[in-house]
């Protein structure tokens, strides 16, 4: 499939979409283009993926970068009520005009054939919102284009990337990215994803790319790729034996690791969840995740000399003993740290913990992620952190109690969902309560 840059078309996007909205950014999820057929068919274009009740859309469906004429764009599925498909006033492509009127999440397809036959579809999903929601919305065609979405379009200095099919290397490299306030982008082991070459090439250009994680997760051919780049960046692997050593060889780094500090985050490597929200208190207090093996009865020599070499006085065990074991702790508090352990009942209410613990009100942005999966709350999370903000882990369709609480507690401006409606629903910006 012959694919366009991104950065054309998104900033086509910005210049045909009006949205008259109250107190609400665009997601940067909006504009995003199909390819068009090799032919050079029409560039189709989603509508913003989240509006409110009562604004107002005007958007254009396509850039016709042929400077042919449309013979028109078919919508297949139905446009959030209130809305319809017409003829534009310029006689460019059609618009999308109205005003939403009901609540929802509507997928639909756009396709559009220009007068020279040539062909293009797009899939779609408009999230309505109610008028006093503050939700907005990051998110992209798959986890690697929603972190590649996720780290913006301004030209950064570092990189860092790590596998998108496992998680003990991207849990690494969250907290450090964000310590170190650089992006995070999420791999194949075999190539690099369209998506994050466009980003790198085009937008980010960094003079240096972190891959973290050895052979097994992150090909030799990815490497070979990134060196290849138009900008020739530097490319540094960090490697281990396993996903620990991966963790201490990452924090130990002198110029791509964790900045020195007397605090540390400690989690266990073996599960996902404990740390995903440990990347934004990380970039917070300048303290590094350390990841162990949680069911281990202590910590290992390695463990305790990398602690005592960057003098560690303080260190916070994310999880229950179930999931860090008493013996780790015990074994912290010998090195002589103080302890705390931030435990929930859950994934959710130990996020809740984390970030009750860090983060104070008022907030300008909270972000909310899925808890049943780990790639877009690990390259949203450290969005999160190099904006001074919290993730919070939350359920498809609504919130437990004590997050709900959390948001409040903390009185945001904006609610960002990271990720699409498959799974986190719109209607989450009125922070419906699980039963």
């Amino acid at each position: 499939m012959n694919t366009p840059p991104r950065h054309r078309s998104r900033s086509r996007g910005s210049l045909i979409a009006t949205l008259t909205l109250a107190a609400v950014a665009l997601s940067t999820a909006a504009g995003t283009p199909l390819a068009a057929s090799a032919a050079g068919g029409p560039w189709l274009i989603c509508p913003p993926a989240v509006t409110k009740i009562g604004a107002t859309v005007n958007f254009e469906t396509a850039d016709n970068e042929n400077g042919s004429g449309f013979d028109g764009t078919i919508i297949a599925g139905a446009l959030p009520d209130g809305l319809k498909i017409g003829a534009s006033p310029r006689g460019g492509a059609p618009v999308i005009t109205g005003t939403p009127t009901k609540v929802g999440s509507f997928p639909f397809t756009m396709e559009a054939r220009n007068n020279v036959g040539s062909f293009s579809s797009k899939a779609c999903t408009m999230d309505i919102v109610p008028a006093a929601s503050i939700v907005e919305r990051i998110s992209g065609e798959d986890r690697y284009d929603t972190a590649s979405q996720i780290a913006g379009y301004k030209k950064t200095p570092l990189v860092y990337i790590a596998s998108g099919e496992n998680y003990p290397d991207a849990l690494s490299a969250a907290a450090t990215a964000a310590e170190r306030q650089a992006p995070l982008l999420l791999t194949t082991k075999k190539e690099l994803p369209y998506y994050v070459r466009t980003q790198l090439s085009a937008y980010l250009k960094p003079e240096n790319i972190v891959v973290v994680g050895g052979e097994a997760a992150v090909s030799a051919d990815v490497i070979a790729d990134l060196s290849g780049l138009s900008n020739h960046p530097t490319v540094t692997r960090i490697a281990g034996a396993d996903r620990f050593e991966v963790s201490r060889n990452l924090i130990t780094h002198p110029t791509i690791g964790a900045p020195s500090s007397s605090s540390v985050f400690v989690a266990t490597g073996l599960k996902f969840p404990d740390a995903l929200s440990a990347s934004p208190a990380a970039a917070k207090t300048q303290a590094p995740v350390l990841l162990v093996n949680g069911a281990s009865t202590g910590l290992t020599p390695q463990e305790k000399a990398l602690l005592t070499a960057r003098g560690v006085s303080s260190s916070t065990v994310i999880g229950g003993e179930d999931t860090v074991s008493s013996g780790i702790a015990a074994d912290l508090s010998v090195l002589g740290a103080k302890v705390t352990r931030l435990d929930g009942d859950d994934r959710f209410l130990t996020a809740a913990k984390v970030v009750s613990a860090t983060f104070t009100a008022p907030v300008d942005t909270v972000y909310l992620a899925t808890g049943s999966d780990f790639p877009d709350a690990l390259a949203g999370g450290v969005l999160a952190g190099r904006n001074n903000s919290p993730v919070l882990l939350v359920r498809k369709e609504c919130l437990p109690a004590e997050v709900a609480a959390q948001v409040r507690a903390l009185a945001p401006k904006h609610l960002v969902l990271l990720g699409g409606p498959a799974v986190l629903d719109a209607t989450l910006g009125t922070m419906p309560l699980c039963n």
